[in-house]
């Protein structure tokens, strides 16, 4: 974190409210406040760094060959469009780091609420903005949970993070690993886990994700976002433009080589996925979508059930909670399926959930629909494509 060695703002940006704290060069708290959210409720120009609601992003494991930085950045968000319901124009794609298994780890946020905090920070000095819950600290088997403005942070794995409303907390718990511990970071458990066997690491969840984000594998403050000391850096090398365009033409001619031979690797790679999956997990059909396909077989392995609404809320839940009109009044899971209870302004859009949910290779069909005087309301029933 660039502002360890000076005053710098630790803001969380949550869902319903703002709360920030401003440290000094020791890290100690010398003011402190809350304000509704998207107001600036300190004074001065220290640093901003930024916690921003888990719930807005998604994280994600790409196959995307090793290739240069600027190739990348131009590639990843059209790979990530499969993984995702809406366009990738609308979407901001942040690589992280590559697992064990060197698929490449990225954030993804939507533009909107990207541009939003960013125009409510406006004239702030902001260095970094991370996900709340990726700050969390992380252990095999072991699942970390922290409350924090009236959301429960969870982080079940390395790349595996998320938001919850307080309520659903139960469904949570029934889908994590029987065998894993949980951590506890905060002060009073909520009545949902005062039944369960938590280890307490701590009792200020904020200084645990303070501590979390001077390590943060990834910042979204990349590309067009890029933050403002960055962006001092960049404007010095830009004098250097004219000597970049005979390098520009030897870069085009470059890009265009090493096009045909991505393509050419590409179809072999094909060929050796299919061969290896086919080796994996005989008479599964991988139909392109090997990531799904083997997320799905080794699911139902390890977690059956369990995985299965873990699988199922990651995928929905975003997409879920980018329509704002959309109000959810009860959750379910049962036999592989996941069932929402909504209300919207008219069946319209509870139709459109659907569609939305359908592109993401996910089984969505509207029960029940009752129209009232307030709008619609229905039942949406969510499983696996094919039922599995």
């Amino acid at each position: 974190m660039s502002g360890s060695n000076k005053n710098y703002v630790l803001l969380h940006a949550g869902a319903t409210e703002w709360s920030w704290q401003r440290l000094d060069r020791s890290a100690q708290i010398s003011a402190q406040g809350s304000s509704d959210t998207g107001q600036i409720g300190w004074t001065g120009d220290a640093p901003v760094h930024v916690l921003v609601d888990a719930a807005k992003c998604v994280g994600l494991r790409i196959e995307l060959p090793k290739m240069s930085a600027a190739r990348q950045a131009q590639a990843l968000r059209w790979a990530a469009e499969e993984h995702l319901a809406s366009s990738a124009e609308d979407e901001h794609v942040v690589a992280g780091p590559r697992d064990a298994e060197d698929l490449l780890c990225c954030v993804v946020i939507g533009q909107a609420p990207m541009i939003e905090l960013l125009e409510s920070l406006n004239g702030q000095s902001v260095e970094q903005v991370v996900p709340d819950a990726l700050c969390l600290p992380f252990e095999t088997e072991q699942v970390s949970l922290a409350a924090v403005n009236s959301r429960i942070l969870a982080r079940w794995g390395e790349w595996d993070f998320g938001s919850f409303e307080p309520e659903l907390i139960d469904e949570l718990l029934s889908a994590l690993p029987a065998e894993g511990t949980l951590a506890w970071y905060g002060g009073d458990v909520p009545e949902a886990l005062s039944e369960q066997l938590l280890q307490h690491k701590s009792s200020d969840p904020m200084a645990v994700l303070a501590q979390g984000l001077t390590s943060a594998p990834v910042n979204l403050l990349s590309g067009e976002y890029a933050s403002s000391s960055n962006e001092v850096a960049r404007s010095y090398w830009r004098y250097a433009g004219i000597a970049a365009v005979v390098a520009t033409v030897l870069f085009l001619a470059s890009a265009f080589l090493e096009l045909k031979t991505l393509e050419s690797r590409s179809t072999e790679l094909a060929a050796e996925l299919d061969a290896q999956f086919a080796l994996a997990f005989p008479g599964v059909t991988p139909a392109g979508r090997y990531r799904e396909q083997a997320e799905r077989q080794l699911a139902s392995l390890r977690f059956g059930e369990a995985a299965g609404l873990l699988g199922l809320m990651n995928r929905a839940a975003p997409v879920i909670a980018g329509q704002p009109a959309l109000v959810m009044d009860a959750l379910s899971f049962r036999d592989g399926r996941l069932e929402f209870v909504l209300r919207a302004p008219d069946a319209a859009a509870l139709e459109d959930l659907a569609v939305r949910l359908r592109a993401l290779n996910l089984s969505a069909e509207v029960q029940s629909l009752n129209m009232g005087a307030d709008g619609a309301s229905g039942r949406l029933l969510l499983t696996q494509a094919g039922g599995a």
